[in-house]
Formats: C-alpha cells, structure tokens, sequence
C-alpha cells in the first residue's frame, strides 16, 4: 500500500502560482507542445500538483481531448481547481494512483513533470506498474525528471520495463531550472 503524501506549505503554494503562472508559464507550454498531441487524446498527468503545466496540456487537448489530473494534496487540489477553472476537459482526482477511480487502458498518454524523483524508492515499482496500466496498447508514459535527485536513467529504465513498457526515447539535455532528462516509454 501507497503512503507517501505531501501537503505543501502556503509559501510553497504562493511561490509556484506566481513564478509558474508568469515567469515560467513559456517553459511549461514548451514542454506540453513537445507532448506532440493531435487534441483528441485522453491524458493523466500524474502528480498534477498546483496546474501550472496542466494548464498547458489541456490547452493542447482542446479537440475533444480530455486530462485527468492526479494528486495526494488536498491542498494542491484546490489550488488546482482553481488554476484550470476555464477548461472544461478536466478531471481531478484525489488520491494515489494505485486507488483513485481511473479505467486501466483508458489512456493515450500519461504525463509526469518532476514527481517521480519525489516518491520514496520502495513505492516507485508499485506506481510506475500502475501508470503503466492506464495506457491503452501503443499509449505513452512521458517523464520529465531532474538528473541528479534521487532517480537515475537506469532505474527508471528498469522500473518501465519490469512494469512491461518499452523504452521508445531518452535524452538528457539543459533547462533553465537545470540539468533534466526526457523519457518516453510505450505500451506495448
């Protein structure tokens, strides 16, 4: 059973609204056209947090497309709520991914924008299993992660694989916020 949770400080939440919403908002929507989405997909973007890349990625789903956002805050999900209110493709579940009321195989994409490094390594197995069944057949994991906190190329490769992925793309490249790396991974 999952039970790591995370309920950030006001400061924290204070922090994130202003400098995503404004300073880091072009990095964000970068980041969610580089999802390649035709529109028309269903999307998790797991560990969804306060929105501020979520915005984006149901902007690019604007075509009959639909993002289910997933967080354990309470907290981050009313600020979430909030963030998004003008999008009417959402959903937002509260809960850990291995709980919260979502079809397996019900989607085309799942999206995680520095949330895995942040999981205790003895749960990350168990949700990178269950992220993995919610992608449909051909359907895409997509990770954001910063090198050097805590989760290396080499178990993440292990953890998709053993969790019956494909690895499909990885590349380790420079931000503004620092050294990331990018991983696709496929269902098979």
């Amino acid at each position: 059973m999952l039970t790591s949770t995370y309920e950030p400080p006001d400061l924290e939440v204070q922090l994130t609204l202003a400098l995503g919403l404004t300073v880091l908002s072009p990095y964000y929507r970068s980041f969610a056209r580089g999802l390649n989405l035709r529109g028309d997909e269903r999307a998790l973007d797991f560990g969804a947090g306060s929105g501020i890349c979520s915005r984006h990625i149901a902007a690019c789903l604007q075509r009959g497309g639909h993002l289910d956002c997933v967080d354990v805050s309470r907290r981050w999900q009313e600020v979430i709520r909030k963030t998004l209110r003008r999008y009417a493709n959402v959903g937002y579940h509260l809960g850990h991914i291995t709980t919260v009321d979502l079809p397996d195989a019900g989607f085309d994409g799942v999206v995680v924008h520095f949330v895995l490094h942040d999981i205790p390594a003895i749960e990350r197995p168990t949700v990178v299993a269950a992220l993995g069944r919610k992608l449909r057949p051909g359907g895409r994991l997509i990770l954001r992660e910063p090198q050097g906190e805590g989760l290396a190329r080499d178990e993440l490769e292990q953890l998709a694989i053993t969790s019956g992925l494909r690895p499909a793309g990885f590349v380790a490249h420079k931000v503004f916020i620092g050294a990331v790396f990018d991983a696709v991974f496929t269902h098979p």
